[in-house]
């Protein structure tokens, strides 16, 4: 029961110390506390099973890097090597080992990283692979941050030279340890110490060592350590025995055997027997005895090869198991880039579609605001003046005659004129080879008896690399120009130059209209849609102007 009692506690010192983020619910907790007592004190194996199972459940609902996991997946492993299945225990520490730094960085996960190594070793000395356990242990010392657990690591590795009788080298390595006896915490350990130090002192032949020995039983007595009590009075009994105080060794083997009654585990029982055994001068007895640790070192030889066999294997199946993830893994990646491909090509579909649907829209929209601008400009500029004229003609048929004809021809002439200008204004502008030709018919439109306009000889490529768009806007820009110098300057003489300056295109606008202010230019004169349509080629314009000063501007754009 002492060991139910420590594993309880354990649980709950844990959990105090990482605090309560790392833990269940209380009556969870209460639960795998109890079938965590059961894994380190079984009565049977089918309690054993029953409480790895309970376990296994647990750990299956947590989250793959839930910190939970570590503190259950030792115990499970715990489990397993309790009952034999070596292999099943070394595949779990293993794979948990591999896949640590997953875990969010803490005190509990370095903690349960030292717990796996000497865990494994632990697994490693039962199968008498001791060169593997030392390793591990010396992985484990890596790890260990305070005087109590390189303590601890130094006992375990001095039991396995202890296994094979090698006592001198298990008395070097407990020798490190026992000048870290004051800074131990664990009454227990430290008994382990001394009794395991005092032992290989004592079959070197040094007497200091029962000293020793009998140090760590105090320790034991004390705090009721059974476990500890069985491995004292084991190692008495084999000490006596050696250098032939029968009497004392005989005492000490039969406290294993009561002590053995109290831990109720059969194996501790089996070997406080076997000390009566070595007692036995009966050559039948010794025969038995000889072979069946023969036997015994056999049997785990045999269980250590299957177990080893068992870890090629599953090491196999794991490589066969994780190239056909790969796979599976490249068929889906394969899959996901198909079907997002085609996802791709239907969005790209739909938005073209839905592109040109609103392109058509929009083009709609402007021609039939096109549409109703002549209509407007048609009705309000032409119409007028047609209906004016043909109301003189009605009241005075004759006046065509007379000198009044002279006005009515005039304003048949200025009808014409607004007719060419609105033509003009809403008609396809040619912007390939002919563009040239197509800028000066615009500018010599604008030209008359009145107003001179004059502008310089440019090569015959000069449009040749400026884009469709570009040409357009500048030619709605000039058009606006000039209808504002024909409406509001009354200018006599107009000069436009077209230049080049590497990928520059420059243009520059001069009259000697009248002028006006800035202010007056955006607002009454509408030059603010010209400002619009250069910005909208990432162009320039800048304008300069003053009352009775004329009007410049000046238009700048890449090619």
């Amino acid at each position: 029961m002492k060991n139910k009692i420590n594993s309880f506690l354990f649980f709950i010192i844990v959990s105090f110390l990482f605090g309560s983020e790392y833990l269940f619910s209380q009556s969870t907790n209460d639960s795998i506390a109890y079938y965590i007592a059961k894994v380190q004190d079984f009565n049977t194996v089918d309690d054993l099973i029953k409480a790895r199972n309970y376990l296994e459940q647990k750990e299956i609902e947590l989250k793959r890097t839930d910190l939970n996991r570590l503190y259950l997946i030792y115990h499970l492993s715990s489990a397993d090597k309790a009952i034999g299945d070596f292999i099943k225990a070394e595949n779990l520490l293993v794979e948990i080992l591999d896949n640590i730094q997953q875990f969010k960085s803490s005190d509990y996960r370095d903690y349960y990283h030292k717990a796996y190594y000497l865990l494994l070793a632990n697994i490693y000395r039962d199968q008498k692979n001791g060169e593997k356990a030392i390793e591990l242990y010396n992985r484990a010392f890596e790890k260990a941050k305070i005087a109590h657990d390189s303590a601890v690591i130094y006992n375990n590795i001095s039991n396995v030279f202890k296994d094979v009788s090698n006592y001198k080298k298990s008395e070097e390595v407990l020798k490190k340890a026992y000048p870290l006896i004051p800074r131990m915490i664990k009454q227990n350990d430290i008994a382990k110490i001394y009794d395991n130090l005092g032992f290989a002192m004592s079959m070197l032949g040094n007497k200091t060592g029962e000293e020793y020995m009998n140090k760590g039983l105090e320790i034991r007595l004390k705090i009721n350590d059974y476990t500890g009590l069985h491995s004292s009075y084991t190692q008495l009994a084999i000490y006596y025995k050696k250098f032939k105080k029968d009497s004392l060794a005989k005492l000490y083997a039969s406290k294993a055997l009561n002590t053995s009654k109290n831990i109720g585990i059969p194996k501790y029982r089996k070997k406080a027997l076997g000390l009566f055994l070595d007692f036995s001068d009966d050559v039948y007895i010794k025969e038995y005895k000889r072979l069946n640790d023969s036997l015994s070192d056999a049997e785990a030889s045999m269980q250590n090869k299957y177990a080893m066999y068992r870890y090629d294997k599953a090491k196999s199946e794991a490589k066969a198991l994780k190239a056909e993830k790969k796979v599976l893994e490249s068929e889906f990646r394969m899959l996901m880039f198909a079907f997002l491909g085609g996802l791709i090509f239907i969005v790209a579909v739909f938005w073209i579609v839905t592109q040109r649907n609103r392109n058509k829209r929009h083009t709609l929209a402007e021609i039939y605001k096109t549409e109703r601008n002549f209509s407007k400009k048609v009705h309000d500029e032409l119409g007028n003046d047609i209906f004016y004229l043909m109301n003189q003609l009605q009241i005075n048929p004759a006046s065509l005659l007379e000198k009044e004809g002279l006005q009515i021809l005039n304003g048949l002439n200025e009808i014409y004129v607004k007719a060419r200008d609105i033509s003009k204004k809403y008609t396809t502008i040619e912007t390939g080879e002919r563009y040239h030709d197509e800028l000066l018919s615009l500018l010599n439109s604008f030209g008359s008896d009145t107003t001179k306009i004059v502008t310089n000889e440019i090569a015959l490529d000069f449009w040749q690399s400026v884009s469709t768009l570009k040409k357009e806007q500048l030619y709605r820009v000039l058009q606006e120009l000039l209808t504002n110098m024909k409406k509001h300057s009354k200018a006599t003489l107009v000069g436009i130059t077209f230049t080049k300056i590497k990928k520059q295109v420059i243009i520059k606008y001069v009259d000697n209209g009248k002028g006006a202010t800035k202010k007056e230019l955006l607002v009454k004169n509408g030059l603010e849609n010209v400002e619009n349509r250069i910005g909208e080629i990432n162009g320039t314009i800048t304008f300069e102007t003053n009352p009775s000063h004329g009007f410049k501007a000046e238009i700048r754009f890449i090619q």
